[in-house]
């Protein structure tokens, strides 16, 4: 049988007609410049694409460009031709569920191991400077949107608060990855309410509302120790670089890459930690509050009195879960307070008893609402 085709010659953009013809298991070509015969492996056969023509990709560098139908199929049958083994299975519906499963399930495994790994491998490599510098960009930001406020507690108290912070800094020589950037920094901020939280650049800061509303100082440097522990396994650095990579493949997706950089400061203002990450700053915060003779059962309290707090400012039953303030980005609050509780502490640790059932008539400051 003989197949009518287009030809391009390879040499101009001038289209041809030729024809096709199968003598003897080859394929004989006849175009403008005469007849040709060609065995079956010297000739490239593309692979269907929907509807699209396919082409023939000659050994003199030509091509001719075939419609897909019956014909084609006769003459390729009659070269012997057999589809490649992706072609096949595209055709069986089976083969291409498999693949769709498998496509998801290599998506999920690297978002949810491969991702965090290859962001816990690659943090310490990023420069300290870098981190402090974007860090304080986005400190600048929130000052300028009147989210962070001048500190109102008084200078001895600041002092008293920083030296105590330093002393558990001096604990850990992974923090002196940050150098000078890792300070303690003291801000106001209603809008927020009780709160600390660490920047990716080492940067801690503690807002007067979390000094306020804790129960003692012991309280403010347990949270400050967890916030330590952050600082200290590169948490803030790891998230950074997960949503980066996850922003970046979304830009080249939705093609607007111009919003990579607001992702990122976003991603500083409003770190939310995994519950490993979570697990960790809390093991971190236990062991170096042992290490300076005071008790982790500190830390459970000040996150049971937060907890409490939000559940009477919005009205939830004990049963319910909580979410609020400082337990926004730390997930399974009273899993964590348990855990602390669980902790074994040497018998000459301080004995910190829990918190006690408050009444219901004290007052709880309403830090929800901004100045």
């Amino acid at each position: 049988m003989s197949l009518e085709t287009f030809y391009f010659d390879g040499q101009t953009s001038q289209r041809h007609t030729a024809c096709l013809e199968v003598r003897q298991g080859k394929l004989f070509f006849r175009g403008p410049e005469g007849e040709c015969e060609y065995a079956l492996d010297a000739v490239q056969i593309s692979e269907p694409q929907g509807a699209a023509p396919r082409t023939l990709r000659l050994p003199d560098g030509g091509t001719c460009e075939v419609a897909q139908g019956e014909a084609l199929t006769a003459l390729l049958g009659e070269l012997g031709h057999r589809e490649s083994l992706t072609v096949r299975m595209q055709k069986r519906w089976g083969w291409s569920l498999l693949a769709l499963v498998l496509v998801a399930f290599t998506m999920f495994s690297g978002y949810h191991w491969g991702l965090p790994r290859f962001a816990e491998a690659t943090a310490p490599m990023l420069p300290a400077d870098s981190l402090a510098s974007l860090s304080k960009a986005a400190l600048r930001q929130m000052e300028k949107k009147g989210d962070l406020l001048p500190s109102q507690l008084s200078y001895g108290r600041k002092q008293k608060l920083s030296s105590e912070f330093m002393q558990m800094v001096s604990l850990d020589p992974e923090l002196a990855y940050y150098g000078t950037n890792l300070s303690l920094l003291f801000y106001r901020a209603p809008s927020i309410g009780p709160n600390a939280f660490a920047f990716p650049g080492g940067q801690i800061v503690l807002l007067d509302e979390l000094v306020d509303f804790a129960g003692s100082d012991e309280e403010v440097l347990a949270v400050l120790a967890h916030e330590l522990g952050h600082a200290s396994r590169r948490h803030g650095a790891r998230q950074l670089i997960q949503t980066s990579i996850l922003s970046a493949f979304a830009a080249a997706y939705f093609g607007d890459v111009s919003q990579i950089a607001a992702i990122v400061t976003t991603v500083v203002l409003n770190a939310s930690y995994s519950r490993n990450m979570e697990r960790e700053a809390d093991d971190y915060a236990a062991r170096i509050l042992i290490r300076q003779n005071k008790s982790p059962l500190h830390l459970a309290n000040a996150l049971e009195r937060l907890e409490r707090s939000f559940r009477k400012r919005n009205g939830q039953k004990d049963e319910e879960d909580e979410s609020g303030s400082w337990l926004d980005s730390h997930p399974g609050t009273r899993e964590r307070i348990a855990y602390l509780r669980s902790i074994p502490l040497p018998a000459t640790l301080e004995k910190v008893p829990p918190l006690e059932e408050e009444a219901e008539e004290d007052e709880e400051e309403d830090y929800g609402e901004a100045e």
